[in-house]
Formats: C-alpha cells, sequence, structure tokens
C-alpha cells in the first residue's frame, strides 16, 4: 500500500528558550552554580589572553 506522500512533515528543532530547573534539587543547582562559575572564569582568561 502506497503511503501518502501529499504532506511532508518538517521535524522542528527549535531549542527551548529556557529551562525549568524547579525540579532540580539543591545539590544538583549547586553543580549548575559550580560550572558557571568555571565557565565565567574560562571566558575571563580567554578575554585576557587574547
Amino acid at each position: 500500500m502506497e503511503t501518502d506522500c501529499s504532506t511532508y512533515v518538517v521535524p522542528s528543532f527549535a531549542k527551548r528558550e529556557a529551562y525549568d530547573f524547579a525540579d532540580s534539587s539543591v545539590k544538583d543547582l549547586e553543580v549548575f552554580k559550580e560550572l558557571n562559575a568555571i565557565s565565567e572564569e574560562i571566558e575571563k582568561c580567554r578575554l585576557e589572553n587574547s
């Protein structure tokens, strides 16, 4: 049996605008804060060395 080719469905690869961390535990939030601090320090070093 032939499939219906009259409609083409395009997959959406759009990202969410923001992530909801309300469900995260306090320990998870501490990890995210630490990773954010590390990324800011790396960015600061990149700017100083460029």
